[in-house]
């Protein structure tokens, strides 16, 4: 199920980023060339950082080959073939990544305003991996579905990561998209962004959200409660 939503949320997001610099560049291309090799410059980029992110899926699918053949009497060469065939990879998205995550989006044409609040100043970088990658990835959807299901021009992105006063551990981590928009005629989509969303949350304890704003727009919130254990220690 994880590689699954990994899958899902990697190809997704960087498909709709192509598309949406695809169909610019074709728009310009002949009135403002400057801007189609823009567009065009990131296309060729966004492939492949899919698919380094993709060979980290596949990473983590051969560490599992890999101890479980070590487990097998045939454990020395299945091991041996594993290792020579490891694969670099880079390690997993996180908070820390988001500006670079808004960065891409705004080239797509989608104004994003991104603000990160930490309490302590520096509490977003004692979260742990897993935590961490989840805020990416809710984010990494929720803004891909903005540009795909929306008629909104922008978004607003907000992490907050609170700690309790005088000790270093913390209370809850969260993230916020909201849009202004209207659902987008003919771009239903097949639930599963929303499913893996769900899932994240749900395999660390958090609280969910997702759907129409009373005032107008769509809300992805997500918030995970933190205790000693999701706190990396000093």
């Amino acid at each position: 199920l994880r590689i699954a939503r990994e899958l899902h949320d990697v190809v997704g997001h960087h498909v709709s980023v192509i598309g949406v610099q695809a169909g610019a560049a074709r728009r310009v291309l002949t009135k403002d060339p400057v801007s189609a090799a823009t567009a065009l410059s990131a296309i060729e980029t966004s492939p492949r950082d899919a698919v380094n992110q993709m060979r980290g899926l596949l990473g983590t699918l051969r560490d599992i080959e890999e101890v479980d053949s070590q487990s097998s009497s045939e454990s020395g060469s299945a091991s041996g073939a594993s290792g020579s065939e490891s694969v670099a990879r880079k390690p997993e998205p996180g908070v820390g990544d988001l500006d670079d995550l808004v960065t891409e989006r705004r080239q797509t044409g989608l104004q994003v305003d991104y603000e990160l609040v930490e309490d302590p100043v520096g509490a977003a970088a004692a979260l742990p991996g897993p935590v961490s990658l989840t805020l990416y990835r809710v984010a990494q959807e929720a803004l891909a579905n903005v540009t795909r299901h929306s008629t909104a021009t922008s978004a607003r992105l907000v992490v907050r990561v609170v700690s309790d006063e005088g000790r270093a551990r913390a209370t809850y981590a969260e993230v916020e998209v909201v849009d202004s928009g209207r659902p987008r005629v003919g771009t239903s989509g097949s639930g599963l962004g929303q499913l893996g969303m769900r899932e994240r949350a749900q395999s660390l304890g958090a609280v969910v959200d997702i759907g129409p704003r009373a005032t107008g727009g769509y809300r992805v919130w997500v918030r995970i409660p933190l205790g000693e254990k999701n706190v990396r220690g000093n």
